[in-house]
């Protein structure tokens, strides 16, 4: 089988003979395209044959200096080191488009390139290039917004290779609130990729685990704006500018609040001076009195349950179904009944001196 390929491959061994190989490649240093050109037959098809009779390969830079007079590189005359430089370095141009605007291949660009010693980009740089990040405008409305969600859990994190953060992300183990975060977006011009899941192991959860879903915008060039505000201490942080709005603390709420016999903000990603910051705020604006509380290794705020309805009448209403448990004390009435009981029990023997 092997061989009857090889015979057909090497159908034409009458008419391309070695001596006219010899004679056309060699002698008079004509190239393989033109010597193609001349029989109507593939570039390949002369190749092959020139391997085929063992005859030594020209490479492009011999090529080119025997296609023109003077034994001179052929486009010489076309690509001079100032034009290159204008187009590509100047004008940021990429490879392919000046090879097409000069009908040549992007190979001969690249060798113009490398003899003219001019920086030739990378793939990704160039995209960056072609593709340059979007922007969207920032009205007071999405700003109060994504200044609420970067408050909870929402990051825009430092990318790679020293490239300027263009992408906010936000990790959730509710869907519903990520496409609920992904249409307000949406309304603000920020198109976001798909929503991706994936199981998170967790030996706490009686089902060994739980689905984690995550969102991460497309790069905008706007965002670098709200990583500069939101990350000037290289960590997450308060910013200057901060102000306190229903819009605000609601969706710090959803993402980071939770409200068992008290209500409590859960703030430990930041230093305790911005949750000191964050306390005055909350309770010059609701005129309540908030507490810090030590978690781990970072701050709670503690608000307790009798100011709990300013509080969430102050915010509003949930706007998802998935977080309304948050909306009421998920203290169990069991646990409530042996509280009551104990309050009860306590009184009774203080009054009786017992």
């Amino acid at each position: 089988m092997k061989n009857n390929k090889s015979r057909k491959q090497l159908c034409y061994k009458d008419v391309i003979t070695k001596n006219f190989l010899e004679k056309e490649y060699i002698s008079k240093k004509k190239s393989i395209s033109n010597i193609a050109k001349s029989l109507n037959k593939d570039w390949a098809t002369i190749k092959r044959y020139l391997l085929f009779y063992k005859l030594r390969l020209r490479s492009h830079k011999e090529q080119a200096r025997v296609s023109s007079r003077g034994g001179k590189p052929k486009y010489d005359y076309l690509f001079t080191k100032e034009l290159l430089f204008e187009k590509y370095v100047n004008n940021k141009e990429s490879i392919e488009k000046i090879a097409k605007e000069f009908g040549v291949y992007r190979e001969t660009v690249t060798r113009y390139l490398k003899k003219y010693k001019i920086q030739i980009r990378t793939t990704k740089e160039q995209v960056a290039i072609n593709h340059p990040p979007k922007e969207f405008i920032v009205t007071n409305q999405i700003k109060l917004f994504i200044d609420g969600i970067l408050l909870g859990d929402a990051s825009i994190p430092k990318r790679k290779d020293g490239i300027s953060p263009r992408c906010l992300t936000q990790g959730c183990k509710y869907r519903e609130y990520l496409e609920y975060i992904s249409k307000m977006l949406f309304e603000a011009g920020i198109t976001c990729s798909p929503i991706m899941s994936r199981w998170i192991r967790d030996e706490r959860c009686k089902s060994g685990g739980y689905y984690q879903s995550f969102l991460q915008t497309h790069r905008y060039k706007t965002f670098e704006i709200f990583r500069e505000r939101w990350y000037w201490k290289g960590k997450k942080s308060i910013p200057k500018d901060f102000k306190l709005s229903k819009e605000v603390l609601l969706q710090c709420y959803i993402s980071d609040g939770n409200f068992y016999r008290e209500i409590r903000l859960c703030l430990d990603g930041f230093y305790k001076k911005d949750v000191l910051l964050l306390k005055e705020f909350i309770d010059k604006e609701l005129e309540i009195q908030t507490r810090l509380v030590k978690s781990g290794s970072g701050y709670e705020l503690a608000i307790k349950k009798s100011d709990s309805n300013k509080f969430l009448g102050y915010i509003g209403p949930c706007p998802v179904n998935c977080y309304i448990y948050k909306w009421k004390d998920n203290e169990s009435e069991e646990a409530k009944k042996r509280k009551n009981l104990n309050a009860r029990i306590s009184y009774h023997r203080k009054k009786h001196g017992k």
